[in-house]
């Protein structure tokens, strides 16, 4: 008797769950996410920011409308333009250029995605053409800064991925002479050449890139913007788009007046922001993460460090961290944590005190002759994250013609602009090269699922508390 009681106790609570699992599950699916919203850029960056273009006023009709004035968006207008000059192309950036991630992250240039970073994720094969297409990328925005007449702050000689366990010396060892046998120019540094080069003995041993760098964020949107519109790209600031419709020809409404906007093709350049346009909803969520600058390094502090590289360079953590010694001798260093909050909300809700004794802390860490160096500024950016940190880019929808490329997992910066010149290569019928790759168009199916609410918000918060305990193991 008390056996059957057991079971039917137990059954009724599993009913319960199951009860509580439907219902919150239909209640969040009802609720959705929050409403988006876009804060200013209150970067270092922002300094540089020019004037914003008059908002979009009036109807008007577009062969291609791009939402999203970051760079993903600024660089498949001017590609879309430069491969084919007669066509009508609008940028609808909801705030101001660069106000998203393309104008708030930490300023490294990286090549590979982040799946395919100090790790042959596929095949030899792959790995090699990404690391090349990449690579070749860092050239093209180069070359973009110069036509622009803006003097970016690029620097293209490299940057150096520092190891902070002893254990995993031997990876990095094997993955370099793998490298090196596919042609990528890796070099593998013990503790004495790191030290060497950054002036810190904190690291195990690190590699070194050739192919990588640093650029003032801003600087690189300002360039995107004279070029693009020198193509003749009409760029509109200030213009949310606040609904899709989709069709043959898809109709925006734009603005405060919901101006229309028909245009036979769009691109989704919106990054942690395009599950708030309906699109991505199950595998691209946004995540804040923070980035802090120093004041201006004194000549006694800058001989204390003896950083005399300047080469940039970030560690082999889960919520790594990331530094750029920049000409004006502040340095840039961000990362340490991150956060999702509750409904894909984008607004901040940090505490910058805890963020600011936690980026302290860390540098000390590095170069304790910096003890009591100021951060002059901190920030908060929004990165567009997948659950197999795949990047995203191709082409949707029910008539083909919604192109996208977002969620670059905090390694945008160059992956950004090369998706704007894939999607103009793809739209245009030109050989670009990444739609060979694997990665084009991909979806992992259900690794690539991630949960609505509120399971997303728990998974999210259990992963991250994980990812900083076995990080806390590192410390020093």
């Amino acid at each position: 008797m008390n056996l059957i009681k057991k079971r039917k106790s137990m059954i009724t609570v599993m009913l319960v769950f199951v009860v509580i699992v439907i219902t919150s599950s239909i209640l969040f699916w009802l609720i959705g996410d929050k409403k988006a919203v876009f804060e200013k850029n209150n970067s270092f960056w922002a300094k540089e920011m020019k004037p914003a273009n008059a908002p979009l006023n009036k109807n008007i009709e577009a062969d291609v409308a791009i939402i999203g004035g970051g760079y993903t968006g600024l660089s498949a207008a001017y590609h879309l333009k430069k491969y084919n000059s007669s066509l009508r192309v609008v940028v609808l950036e909801a705030k101001q250029v660069g106000s998203g991630a393309s104008g708030r992250h930490g300023g490294m240039v990286l090549p590979q995605p982040p799946t395919e970073s100090f790790e042959i994720a596929y095949k030899d094969s792959i790995h090699k053409a990404t690391y090349d297409l990449t690579s070749r990328n860092m050239k093209a925005i180069k070359k973009v800064c110069e036509e622009s007449g803006i003097e970016c702050d690029l620097r293209l000689d490299g940057f150096v991925h520092t190891i902070i366990d002893e254990e995993d010396i031997s990876y990095y060892k094997e993955y370099v002479k793998e490298a090196n046998d596919l042609g990528i120019p890796l070099e593998f540094w013990n503790a004495d050449k790191t030290e060497e080069m950054l002036g810190t003995e904190y690291y195990a041993a690190s590699v070194y890139d050739p192919n990588g760098g640093s650029v003032h964020a801003i600087k690189l949107i300002n360039a995107l913007k004279i070029m693009a519109e020198k193509e003749g790209a009409v760029i509109y600031e200030n213009s949310k788009v606040n609904h899709i419709s989709e069709g043959e020809i898809i109709v925006l409404k734009v603005g405060d007046e919901n101006n229309e906007v028909k245009a036979k093709n769009i691109v989704l350049a919106t990054n942690a922001f395009t599950s708030k346009l309906g699109y991505f909803k199950y595998s691209v969520i946004p995540v804040h993460a923070q980035t802090a600058v120093t004041e201006p390094l004194t000549e006694e502090q800058l001989e204390s460090i003896a950083w005399e590289s300047r080469l940039p360079f970030y560690d082999s953590k889960n919520y790594l961290f990331h530094l750029v010694l920049r000409d004006d001798n502040r340095i840039v260093i961000g990362g340490g944590d991150a956060d999702y909050y509750f409904r894909g909300d984008l607004q901040y809700k940090g505490d910058t005190q805890k963020i600011y004794e936690m980026i302290i802390n860390e540098l000390v860490k590095i170069y304790p002759s910096l003890k009591g160096i100021k951060l002059e500024y901190i920030w908060d950016g929004l990165l567009g994250m997948t659950s197999d940190e795949i990047p995203k880019v191709g082409v949707t929808g029910k008539h083909n013609n919604i192109y996208y490329g977002l969620a670059y997992n905090g390694q945008g910066v160059n992956m950004a602009f090369m998706f704007g010149d894939v999607i103009a290569s793809v739209y245009s019928g030109k050989t670009h090269g990444w739609e060979a790759m694997p990665y084009y168009s991909y979806s992992s199916g259900i690794q690539d699922f991630i949960l609505p609410e509120p399971y997303r918000w728990i998974g999210a918060k259990a992963l991250m508390e994980y990812y900083k305990r076995q990080d806390s193991k590192l410390d020093k």
